[in-house]
Order: structure tokens, then sequence, then C-alpha cells
């Protein structure tokens, strides 16, 4: 599976409509444990790098910490920018679409990954 195959995967829960559903914050679970653990370090890529870099960062490191599998990681992301950081909500949204738009343009070529310039 490529780098933007799986990306695409994690985040393919992800509505568009990010935060306009509510929080996807739920006490007690796997999810709501690691958004109480890691939510503010998640966000604070975003904050350090607001561009589509600063939350490929963020999902590298959902995947380098949370233990859960890649298909939670769209959920984490959710979680953690409803919960610690909302303001990132329509970068976020950006990135889904523009990771969907990567692997739809390379779906017939043998796609290489993804890079977002940093």
């Amino acid at each position: 599976m490529t780098k933007l195959t799986w990306m695409v995967a994690a985040l393919s829960a992800l509505p568009v409509a990010l935060l306009s559903a509510g929080s996807a914050h739920a006490s007690g679970d796997a999810v709501g444990g690691y958004v109480d653990d890691h939510g503010g370090e998640v966000c604070g890529f975003m904050r350090d790098q607001p561009n589509l870099g600063g939350v490929k960062r963020a999902v590298d490191h959902i995947l380098a910490t949370s233990g859960l599998p890649e298909d939670q990681t769209g959920r984490l992301l959710a979680a953690s920018v409803s919960v610690d950081c909302p303001e990132s909500g329509a970068l976020v949204e950006e990135f889904v679409r523009y990771v969907r738009s990567r692997q739809q343009s390379s779906a017939g070529g043998g796609g290489t990954g993804i890079t977002l310039g940093y």
C-alpha cells in the first residue's frame, strides 16, 4: 500500500464538514483517551506549521503514537481538532480534499506518495 493510499484510507471516515457534526470526543474510549493524552500535541503541529504540511505531520504523529489501527486515524484527528483546535478544522478539510485529489490523479499512474514541499 502506498503512503498516499493508506493516508486516504486512514482519513476516509473524516467528514468534509469536520466540525459541524459536533465533538467526536467520547470520554472513556480509546479515541477519548488518545485525545486527552495527545490532542494538544496533534494540534501543536498545525499551530506550528499552519499549512498542509502541518496536518500531514499531525497525521504522522497520530500513526506513530496511537497504537490504534490506521483506519482510526481520521477519528483521532477529528476528535483532537474538535476538542483542542477547532480553528484548524478548515485546514484539515483542505488536507483531506488534497489527499483525495492526489489519489484520484495518481490512480492510473502508480502513485509515488505524497509530497507537501517541506
